[in-house]
């Protein structure tokens, strides 16, 4: 990138230069979202009587949207400019800058533009996130062929909505989480497999898994885990001797022997 400089003197300076000031930042910032695609930048947001102000980007370059009154939804965000004229120093009026803007028009367009419904538009934090998401679902898929949960979790996480809250409801619902109460057949929003956990009035922890998430019939049985009863897991040793080398059954992961 050109970057300006300076050393002790007077410089003479030309109009390419203040051009090229000008055209070195915005390129940045045209380049970095025109990746996105249109999309709005920031505000734009929905009211009463129709689109606040904000920044959009349209066609591979930023511009300002000013607040605007909409009567019917939707309607599409397309680029405008006026141009700036004043007279040079030969007393000809030429073009001394482009203003860009956004502005509404009711019909599609056949160009680059922004759809806005009633519920708002596509903005850059929203493609963020889906990148984000993207990445998520990606190291997922690796793990999947080690863990069928996790294959599971994915199939959900493609089928939800468009949010990070929808995605990432069913991954969170199959990790271990606090009930603040002893799960009963009303229980019946978790997948099966889930484990929750209570505590009682003294402070123990007791694990609970789900084994049926039928709607008003879940069954949770105690996992055996921190706490009160359950499966034990280890083996257990029955004996009628005292010494158990002599008589003994034991019993390991359910099977005597």
């Amino acid at each position: 990138m050109k970057r300006q400089v300076q050393y002790p003197g007077v410089r003479k300076w030309s109009g390419d230069d203040l051009l090229g000031l000008q055209s070195e930042c915005l390129s940045v910032l045209d380049g970095f979202l025109s990746q996105f695609g249109n999309c709005i930048v920031c505000g734009c947001g929905i009211t009463e009587g129709g689109i606040s102000s904000g920044l959009v980007c349209i066609g591979g370059m930023v511009m300002p949207f000013p607040a605007t009154d909409v009567e019917v939804f939707p309607v599409y965000l397309v680029k405008d400019e006026e141009h700036i004229q004043r007279e040079y120093a030969d007393d000809v009026v030429r073009d001394i800058a482009v203003r860009y803007f956004a502005k509404t028009v009711q019909t599609k367009p056949e160009g680059e533009c922004i759809e806005v419904t009633q519920e708002g538009a596509s903005s850059f934090l929203d493609l963020i996130e889906a990148g984000w998401l993207d990445g998520i679902v990606s190291e997922l898929k690796s793990l999947a062929k080690k863990d069928t949960t996790l294959e599971t979790a994915i199939s959900t996480l493609r089928q939800s909505g468009n949010t990070s809250t929808k995605r990432l409801d069913a991954l969170e619902k199959r990790m271990p989480s606090y009930l603040d109460h002893t799960p009963t057949v009303s229980d019946s929003g978790y997948a099966i497999g889930t484990e929750v956990w209570t505590v009682d009035e003294t402070g123990e922890k007791t694990f609970w898994k789900c084994h049926d998430n039928t709607e008003g019939a879940a069954v949770w049985r105690e996992s055996g885990e921190g706490g009160g009863g359950g499966s034990h897991s280890g083996a257990v040793y029955l004996t009628g001797q005292t010494d158990i080398t002599k008589a003994s059954i034991l019993i390991n992961e359910g099977y005597l022997s």
